[in-house]
């Protein structure tokens, strides 16, 4: 895997991406729950009812933080990853010369004849090779880390909003219960629908996201493996 500037422009853009969400996250948070939803029940509107009959409100308010806690989780977890790339990149700058090192000895080694001097330098060179072989997939694994923890991140922001849906849903159902109209066009449909549709947003987005992981895991035991082969080989 080459290092270039297309890399760090995706994590730039990475970067960018989880920024505007948590500032899109933090708005609605400041404008209460649902801030980017159609249907909505003022809140002021079931003032009269006790709190111990809005448990499903609650309820439904406890998932929107937990939609939250993990786009804190997706950030937390890229600002690592953006600190591990740079490790494995200056890794990567150093496997590639101790290959130049290890076969410029080879070739001196060679012109030696020289049998034991030249076993060790070949040995020298592949322990190198591999070297390089196990920046590289570490790099492949973290790139595809990058996708995921963007996939997760827009996860994130799906449950928040269908969790926010659901909010309105449970107050809707709560007024219609109590025989309180929000509104002249007041309709239990309406919110049943809202709520289905983000959720299906989620559900999809939540696929997206577990497929994302499954592909950096497979990544991350592929530079695992030629690791312990590196291990052997050094002995």
């Amino acid at each position: 895997m080459t290092i270039s500037r297309t890399g760090d422009r995706k994590r730039v853009a990475l970067r960018l991406f989880l920024m505007a969400t948590l500032w899109t996250t933090a708005g609605l948070g400041l404008g209460g729950c649902g801030g980017g939803l159609k249907y909505k029940v003022d809140d002021t509107a079931l003032d009269a009812v006790p709190s111990g009959e809005r448990q499903d409100v609650f309820a439904a308010q406890n998932e929107v933080e937990i939609a939250r806690s993990e786009q804190r989780t997706a950030k937390s977890q890229t600002e690592q990853l953006e600190r591990d790339l740079d490790v494995a990149k200056n890794e990567k700058k150093q496997a590639d010369l101790e290959v130049e090192k290890s076969a410029t000895e080879q070739e001196s080694a060679n012109a030696s004849h020289d049998e034991n001097r030249a076993n060790s330098a070949k040995h020298g060179k592949e322990v190198a090779d591999l070297g390089v072989k196990v920046c590289t997939a570490k790099l492949d694994w973290l790139d595809q880390k990058e996708d995921w923890l963007k996939a997760a991140s827009k996860a994130a922001d799906a449950h928040q909003e269908a969790a926010q849906a659901k909010v309105e849903l449970e107050k809707a159902k709560l007024a219609k219960q109590k025989g309180i109209k929000p509104g002249s066009d007041f309709s239990l449909g309406n919110y049943e629908d809202q709520w289905k549709d983000k959720n299906d947003d989620w559900q999809s987005a939540k696929k997206k996201a577990d497929s994302e992981e499954k592909k950096t895991k497979e990544r991350e035991e592929k530079w695992k493996s030629v690791t312990t082969d590196q291990a052997k080989m050094k002995g």
